[in-house]
């Protein structure tokens, strides 16, 4: 991961993968914004969200398992309910057994945090990285960075 996060990462046009955020009570911290924690846990749902289709969340999945390796957030600005929120989610690059995931929180339109995740895609037995399949790789270039 570069020491400066890409700044296309708060353009909201910029995203072809949006998770839709509602904003609870608890969510909130005692000066009435969004907690840093809360924020992060929704970076994680857009990820997860994307990532589905290729990693489900099941029992009997035995297949190869994406783990978090790295996490880079930057809080812009604060968000309050009740604040419209979404998160955009990317993929920045995929490599053999890794990817770096972009993604922008959208706060009424306007960017509240930038953020980008490595991820690596490991073997259950041998807890190594392993090579992404082909179907994997096929939908994760679905949400590569364009440009």
């Amino acid at each position: 991961m570069a020491d400066r996060l890409d700044p296309t990462l708060g353009d909201p046009r910029a995203y072809d993968f949006i998770n839709p955020v509602l904003l609870r009570f608890r969510d909130l911290d005692m000066l009435g914004h969004v907690n840093n924690v809360a924020l992060a846990g929704w970076l994680e749902d857009g990820r997860v969200a994307l990532e589905l289709p290729i990693q489900p969340c099941t029992p009997s999945y035995s297949g190869p398992v994406i783990v978090l390796l790295e996490a880079r957030i930057r809080y812009l600005e604060e968000i309050h309910l009740p604040d419209h929120v979404e998160v955009g989610t990317r993929i920045q690059k995929l490599g053999q057994t890794s990817v770096v995931i972009g993604q922008g929180v959208f706060a009424n339109g306007k960017c509240a945090a930038m953020a980008e995740f490595v991820e690596v895609l490991i073997d259950p037995g041998t807890r190594r990285p392993t090579p992404w399949p082909a179907d994997f790789r096929a939908h994760l270039e679905r949400y590569l960075r364009k440009g």
